[in-house]
């Protein structure tokens, strides 16, 4: 019996869904920052931005996350700052021209560590690589590589809300229409999966006015302006212009942002 079951386990070793996602490496294919003509763009032009927070109704009442979109040459920049007392994430994604996601930045700090070397995990996720390659900065200074194994994504999922924008604009579904892509989320544990993004009914929310409402893995809502920006979520994220009450104090950067200098 012990034997059929090790034979069991050793089969499904082989498939296909057991096959292991990260894979630690010595070192990765080093591309640079993204150009524009041989040269790395500048600021740019803002093209939107916007910022939600924890409405009343939230189980976590100190959520705060601004975001913009720039363009940048030849490059459009995502750019996120999602805080909340036991964390902030600042992420920066490229993408071309057809806001197809090229690379990812990612900066997470721990607020109340003193010793500045442990304050930020930094995260560099390549793209245009096959497979993908991440290079990671832990907070203990310690830089170190993997491949993430599951393909090229065409989308991103990431800290905060604002991103699901840049599927969004590109995606353009009309309402009952959906999409599946394959897709990198860089939340929590990082992986790249097929995910269906659905419009749903439009409607006119109490609070935010008339919405489009869109649906991802099947269970988180959202819910977007007529240009396609994140204004709210069903879990009572509300855009900061329909909120009466004061946001929450900004905390710390720990130092300047560097996604083309770092990790």
């Amino acid at each position: 019996m012990v034997g059929v079951a090790l034979s069991f386990f050793g089969s499904l070793a082989g498939c296909k869904r057991f096959e292991r996602k990260h894979v630690p490496v010595d070192k990765v294919e080093e591309l640079g920052y993204p150009t524009c003509a041989g040269q790395v763009p500048g600021p740019g032009q803002l093209l939107a931005s916007g910022h939600v927070r924890s409405g009343p109704n939230h189980a976590d009442k100190q959520i705060n996350e601004r975001f913009s979109i720039r363009k940048r040459d030849c490059l459009i920049a995502m750019e996120v700052r999602q805080e909340w007392p036991l964390g902030t994430s600042d992420v920066e994604v490229l993408y071309d021209q057809d806001l197809f996601p090229l690379r990812i930045w990612k900066r997470m700090t721990l607020p109340g560590i003193e010793r500045a070397a442990e304050r930020a995990d930094i995260r560099r996720y390549e793209l245009r690589t096959d497979p993908v390659t991440v290079k990671l900065r832990g907070m203990a200074g310690r830089i170190s590589f993997e491949q993430l194994k599951g393909g090229k994504p065409r989308a991103v999922i990431g800290p905060g809300r604002g991103l699901i924008s840049m599927w969004i604009k590109r995606a353009r579904l009309q309402v009952g229409q959906r999409v599946r892509e394959l897709v990198i989320d860089v939340r929590g544990l990082e992986k790249i999966e097929p995910v269906t993004l659905q419009r749903e009914v439009d409607m006119n929310h109490p609070e935010l006015g008339a919405v489009r409402v869109y649906t991802f893995f099947g269970r988180e809502t959202i819910f977007v302006d007529q240009n396609d920006m994140v204004v709210g979520d069903l879990a009572g994220l509300r855009s900061d212009r329909v909120l009466k009450t004061p946001p929450p104090v900004a905390l710390p950067l720990y130092g300047p942002l560097d996604p083309v200098g770092t990790p």
